[in-house]
């Protein structure tokens, strides 16, 4: 049985299918890849990395059959609240380090203040009988 890779794109190229299925880690472990390992797309050996991969492609390779195929209505909304999702935490991230620096800043100037404080009460000239010598 194949697997479905659904692709957003009109293609993707044979490194970029590689990389999606953890196969190879980057795009230049392809082409050594390509060089040792004998890869089929649509029953013929393909050995460019950059081969284009289209909906209805099948490429075959270590045992394993794998069916390019467009994303479909459901996965492109699901993708699409996927990523509302990690924009609202950004953006409760981003909240939380701008109340942390307020924070920070609110603390400093107290520090800042507590220390011109203590300048200006190290500062006064000293009276009473311990002075008079």
């Amino acid at each position: 049985m194949a697997e479905r890779v659904a692709i957003k794109t009109a293609y993707i190229t044979l490194a970029q299918l590689l990389k999606m299925e953890n196969i190879i880690a980057s795009g230049g472990q392809a082409k050594a890849f390509l060089a040792e390992q004998s890869v089929l797309l649509n029953g013929e050996e393909e050995n460019r990395r950059g081969k284009k991969l289209y909906p209805g492609d099948q490429v075959d390779f270590q045992g394993a059959r794998y069916l390019i195929d467009h994303q479909s209505a459901e996965e492109d909304a699901e993708e699409a609240e996927k990523q509302a999702i990690l924009a609202r935490f950004a953006a409760g991230q981003k909240q939380a380090a701008h109340k942390e620096k307020k924070r920070q800043t609110a603390i400093s100037r107290q520090q800042r203040a507590n220390k011109k404080a203590a300048q200006r009460s190290s500062n006064q000239k000293p009276s009473g009988p311990g002075s008079w010598n």
